[in-house]
């Protein structure tokens, strides 16, 4: 780290992602910078060393400036989870222009929303999402913007904007937007987080610095994330820890339960990002000649089961690492030192200057107790690293501020050493009869029945308790799909789950509906639980009710 940095410096000021990359492309300039998977749908795989990628980016720019963009106008990207993706972010943010990654996912009203929200200037976008472009046709004439379709690296105008009329920010600084990133809309429209460079570069660097069991060497690491890089973990942490380090970032189209090992074996990674979700799925593949002698030796993540870290960790030989963090702020606290707490989705201690809380319903400080986490950079400069603001929401950023302080809108425990444990999200709390109950609690104990492959726990209406816990649940094939199945089920979580934790309402499905980073969409969920009649699912109130001691 001394190559760029002070030893041992917690923030760093004033500096751009443009001279960042340039001064670790100037000391490194033929080091891997990023590469592709090798299982995707494109069988060619593409690397590019730090000298290459600062090649393309100068034609872009000269591409870019003919399209009459200037300083502090917003570019939509949409061209998928692939290497390419970032050197276009690095080709926009070194002229001071804003990237915002779509994700092609979302639902046509969802995207009007974005495209009406951001007000870019121009969309880049490649063939295979044309149908996209083509629906949201009406919008973009309405607003005006350009079309610029990607072939990978090559740019082709197709559409020119309308003439800006913004007024030119003559110097590009630390406080300059560098991208809004869209949270999803479970509970209404999506909020764009705006990011500054000076968010972007603490993020990487916060992590980069990290020792312990992250300790990365410059020059020697190969990150592979399979996660989308319209979020914040693949877009922004990894991909800045990557540069900063003078590392390689390989990017996958997505998670691939039957190929990862493959991926991971023959891309030669080093570290991988991981989601809780993936864990039960590799744990239940059959062993793999891929999964032998990788050169992996860490996964970094969150939401791992308890009663699998260190299984894992035990069949792959790879430490599972714990983290906290979310679009808003992501320089993140990690559970990194000997002193991990294995299998207590422990997410480690705050570092580098990060202040926490967690407080209970009424607003007292607790230690040892479940509550809501609150978290800032210090008394004095609280939003230091923090998001800028909600695009056009003023209301919410305000409302997510109490006090100097960020609602996270998880429920942690944190204990009297400082050590954070993750409980849940607060809108995934089951409320029953005046009991809080985790949907992550009662879905790690269903993944422990061998035969249920995936699930998702949520809230559905109840008459008297006011919430009852609906679970949706995956089950191999041989396994019949009945009413004697979801009894059984339930009859094997009693020995580990309080008699009001354990599901009232059982449906089981072929597919679980997913977000594009792998998570079961819970929006998705709830309106199936809406939509459902009395006969399309399995009632156990009466079995639940016999259960009671």
């Amino acid at each position: 780290m001394s190559l760029l940095f002070e030893k041992n410096k917690k923030y760093i000021y004033n500096s751009t992602i443009k001279s960042i990359f340039d001064k670790v492309c100037k000391h490194f300039p033929n080091n891997t910078f990023l590469s592709s998977a090798y299982t995707g749908q494109n069988k060619l795989v593409r690397t590019y060393t730090y000298e290459e990628v600062k090649t393309i980016i100068s034609k872009n720019i000269i591409f870019l400036k003919k399209c009459k963009l200037i300083t502090g106008n917003r570019v939509a990207v949409m061209i998928g989870n692939n290497p390419e993706f970032f050197i276009l972010k690095l080709s926009l943010n070194y002229i001071g222009l804003s990237c915002i990654p779509i994700n092609t996912e979302l639902s046509h009203r969802e995207l009007e929303y974005i495209f009406a929200d951001s007000a870019p200037k121009y969309v880049i976008f490649s063939e295979q999402y044309i149908h996209i472009i083509n629906k949201l046709y009406p919008t973009i004439e309405k607003k005006q913007i350009g079309l610029i379709a990607c072939t990978l690296n090559k740019l082709n105008l197709l559409k020119s904007t309308k003439k800006t009329n913004y007024k030119k920010i003559k110097k590009i600084s630390s406080k300059c937007e560098s991208s809004i990133l869209y949270t999803s809309g479970t509970t209404g429209v999506p909020k764009g987080c705006i990011l500054t460079n000076e968010y972007e570069i603490n993020a990487g660097y916060s992590y980069a610095a990290k020792k312990g069991f992250i300790s990365f060497k410059i020059g020697k690491e190969r990150l592979y994330n399979c996660l989308p890089v319209h979020h914040v973990n693949s877009g922004v942490l990894s991909f800045f820890a990557m540069i900063i380090t003078a590392n390689c970032q390989i990017q996958a189209e997505r998670f691939s339960n039957t190929n990862f090992w493959k991926d991971i074996k023959l891309t030669n990674a080093t570290v991988f990002h991981y989601l809780g979700v993936m864990v039960p799925l590799l744990m239940k593949n059959k062993k793999s000649i891929f999964e032998k002698k990788t050169k992996l030796r860490i996964g970094v993540g969150a939401g791992i089961e308890p009663s699998l870290h260190q299984k894992f960790e035990k069949r792959f030989n790879v430490l599972m690492i714990e983290l906290w963090g979310m679009t808003e702020m992501v320089r993140c606290i990690f559970d990194y030192t000997k002193t991990r707490k294995i299998g207590k989705r422990c997410f480690g201690k705050a570092s580098d200057g990060l202040e926490t809380k967690v407080i209970d319903r009424i607003g007292n400080e607790v230690e040892n107790s479940k509550g809501l986490f609150f978290i800032r950079y210090n008394k004095k400069n609280p939003k230091r690293g923090f998001f800028y603001k909600y695009n056009k929401n003023s209301l919410a950023t305000n409302k997510a501020w109490r006090s100097g302080w960020f609602n996270t809108g998880d429920i942690v425990i944190k204990d009297t050493e400082g050590y954070h444990y993750f409980v849940d999200r607060e809108k995934n709390i089951i409320r029953r009869s005046g009991e809080n109950i985790s949907s992550a609690e009662i879905e790690q104990a269903l993944l422990e029945v061998k035969y249920i492959i995936n699930c998702a726990v949520l809230a559905k209406a109840h008459k008297i308790y006011e919430e009852e816990v609906f679970a949706f649940i995956i089950v191999k094939k041989e396994i019949k799909k009945n009413l004697a199945t979801a009894k059984e089920i339930i009859k094997k979580l009693k020995s580990s789950l309080a008699y009001y934790k354990l599901p009232c309402y059982v449906k089981f499905i072929e597919l679980m509906p997913l977000t594009s980073s792998q998570k079961s969409n819970r929006r998705e969920l709830k309106k199936l639980i809406g939509s459902y009649k009395n006969h399309e699912y399995i009632d156990l109130e009466n079995v639940k009710r016999s259960m009671k001691k």
